[in-house]
């Protein structure tokens, strides 16, 4: 074994034992990233958790659905816990992050103590970059409807103003599930609880459910996904988009509850799916970072047949002649709401020999005007055990909350650029309508300037025209020798122009058009005729190239590879369709957008789905649609 013994100077020492350092702090981190106190490295999430039942998920032994560190608090206070493990999160991030910086630095010669210090010194999650930013275990806060919107809803607030990506998980379930099924101010209008029973003299809850996504909106900077396991590829996709996001973000997920909503436990995903169709629970996602308008922000993508009031589905029956039949329906609000026992009550069988004229069934009762339900009994039809139809009373309630959900679909839809209301469309034509008298008497006025400064000034400019040409024509002869031929010609009669010719001569726009039964002039030349021609074929020209441009890409199912996975059709039933083998097609691809083409190719888990070109040019955000739209053509 041998020793050597180097003498370093004060600058060696010091550049030596940096490299130590920076050596010690790297492999402190790997050892944290790969192995770290559990043995199992570093978690990929961290949460705060309300207390209900979620936790009670989480207390169910042996098991435990959370395989990452998770701290369970008061009922209200999950998102100000999870304010204060960001920031403890992100200053350790923030220095492990340093750590590398400073390794690269002092590896690439470029290493200045007195300059790089102090930006290490005061770096935080603020100055990350991306990839940085993506390998941060993002931090949840989650609870119930209850622990966010009423007890922790001020907590909530305080997050979404902060500004800190940290992200909020809402459990919907519309109802206190946890502590005796209490209404909430997410519960449903006419939906019975506790504290809001259905009684003699009052039909469940009154006031009208209170909505987070647009709570949420009024924060100005937060990220919101509303969505549920209806749609598997929404919620997921929506999730990922979150999670990305360097903003606070509220993930609001309908769960229905099998115990409070009276429905059995394997049943909570077609809960979902009804509740998504029938308007009471529409999908959104809003991204302030995706435009500078509402609309621009926000996504209405997910939600079925998005044109139309309520998506329509074929109910199949049996006459009293035992013969098969088909009906199509929409899906209302009563549709989802008679399936669950929390709505029971404003549902009545109503038997056969009582049916009568005034019943009117349920979608189009609510296109009557008020003074025309008078009198009028709303009903839903449904099929008995014997597959007979049977019409099913619904009360003023069901109504009641119909027109409410209705109102807030309105109002997304009106947000997210899809629906103008009749007042703003009054607005935008008044608005129109001006500018335009504005512009035609600016027109007329440059028009009426235009023709007095000919008037004034065309004989002179005629005379000048008609002599230089007359001279070009006979060269060895004067003006004043041309003239007095002019003058000598028998016959002769001056020229009059009006001001169309005026303005044909000048080339004034806007000049009135000829009459009616002027006839056109023959032209005298060739070159009359080249000229008269020209527009013609400028004309054959313009069609010709529009023409080319008319040339597009069809969108397109490979139909005998369909899976029938149902993906599309639940997306748009007047667009996809199946045919007699229960694959898809595209039956017609007028009958929505090209997003939903581009979605639909995005969820086919066969890939057999192909946008094609646009039909409508100026379709919302079409530039992105047709980006994520190249894959598949």
């Amino acid at each position: 074994e041998v020793e050597f013994k180097v003498e370093l100077d004060d600058e060696q020492r010091e550049q030596v034992e940096q490299i130590a350092r920076t050596v010690k702090q790297l492999k402190d981190l790997k050892w944290r990233y790969e192995v770290g106190p559990s043995g199992y490295g570093r978690a990929h999430l961290g949460m705060s958790n309300s207390t209900g039942c979620s936790s009670v998920w989480g207390s169910t032994y042996p098991y435990n659905p959370y395989p990452f560190p998770w701290v369970n608090h008061l009922f209200q206070d999950a998102p100000s816990i999870a304010i204060g493990i960001f920031e403890g999160h992100m200053r350790k991030m923030a220095d492990a992050f340093v750590a590398v910086r400073r390794a690269e630095k002092v590896a690439d010669g470029s290493y200045d103590a007195e300059q790089d210090e102090p930006f290490f010194t005061n770096f935080d999650y603020r100055q990350f970059t991306d990839e940085e930013f993506d390998l941060c275990p993002p931090i949840l806060a989650m609870g119930g409807d209850g622990a966010m919107l009423d007890i922790g809803f001020q907590n909530l607030s305080r997050m979404m103003a902060s500004g800190k990506p940290i992200r909020a998980v809402i459990l919907d379930t519309q109802v206190y599930s946890n502590t005796g099924g209490q209404a909430s101010t997410g519960t449903y209008t006419g939906q019975s609880a506790d504290m809001a029973p259905y009684g003699k003299a009052i039909h469940g809850k009154q006031e009208t459910r209170k909505e987070l996504a647009l709570i949420a909106l009024a924060h100005r900077g937060v990220f919101v996904h509303q969505t549920s396991q209806a749609s598997a590829s929404h919620l997921m996709g929506g999730i990922i988009k979150a999670l990305r996001s360097r903003r606070p973000a509220v993930i609001n997920l309908y769960a229905p509850c099998p115990v409070e909503h009276g429905l059995p436990d394997e049943w909570a995903p077609e809960a979902a799916k009804l509740a998504l169709e029938s308007r009471a629970f529409p999908f959104m996602i809003y991204d302030p970072d995706a435009g500078s308008t509402i609309a621009d922000c926000m996504d209405l993508g997910g939600n079925p047949e998005i044109e139309e009031l309520w998506p329509t589905y074929e109910l199949n029956y049996l006459d009293d002649e035992g013969a098969e039949q088909t009906m199509e329906l929409p899906l209302t609000i009563p549709d989802w709401a008679a399936v669950e026992a929390r709505f029971k009550k404003h549902f009545r069988t109503v038997p056969q020999e009582q049916w009568g004229e005034d019943m009117v069934v349920f979608h189009e009762f609510m296109q009557l005007g008020h003074e025309d339900r008078e009198g009028k009994t709303p009903f839903i039809y449904a099929i008995d055990d014997d597959r007979h139809l049977k019409r099913v009373q619904v009360s003023s309630e069901m109504v009641q909350l119909s027109e409410e959900r209705l109102l807030f679909w309105a109002q997304l839809k009106e947000l997210a650029g899809l629906k103008v209301p009749d007042w703003v469309k009054d607005q935008i034509a008044d608005e129109l309508e001006s500018e335009f008298d504005k512009r035609a008497e600016t027109l007329r006025k440059e028009y009426e300037q235009t023709l007095a400064d000919l008037r004034a000034t065309y004989p002179a400019v005629i005379a000048r025209r008609l002599a230089e040409g007359l001279i070009r024509a006979d060269g060895d002869r004067t003006v004043r020798e041309l003239i007095e031929d002019v003058e000598h010609t028998d016959g002769l009669e001056p020229l009059r122009f009006d001001d169309a010719d005026m303005a044909e001569l000048f080339g004034v726009t806007g000049a009135p058009a000829a009459p009616a039964s002027a006839e056109p002039a023959e032209p005298e030349s060739a070159t009359a005729t080249a000229v008269a021609e020209a527009p013609a074929a400028a004309v054959a020209v313009e069609e010709e190239e529009e023409e080319e441009e008319g040339l597009s890409m069809q969108p397109y199912i490979e139909t005998e590879r369909c899976t029938t996975c149902n993906e599309c059709t639940n997306l748009n039933k007047r667009m996809f369709a199946y045919n007699d083998n229960k694959q898809a097609f595209i039956k017609d691809a007028k009958a929505g957008t090209f997003a939903q083409l581009v979605q639909a190719a995005e969820k086919c888990p066969a890939g057999i789905i192909h946008p094609g070109d646009p039909l409508n040019p100026k379709e919302k955000d079409l530039d992105n649609w047709l980006e994520r739209a190249k894959p598949f053509n």
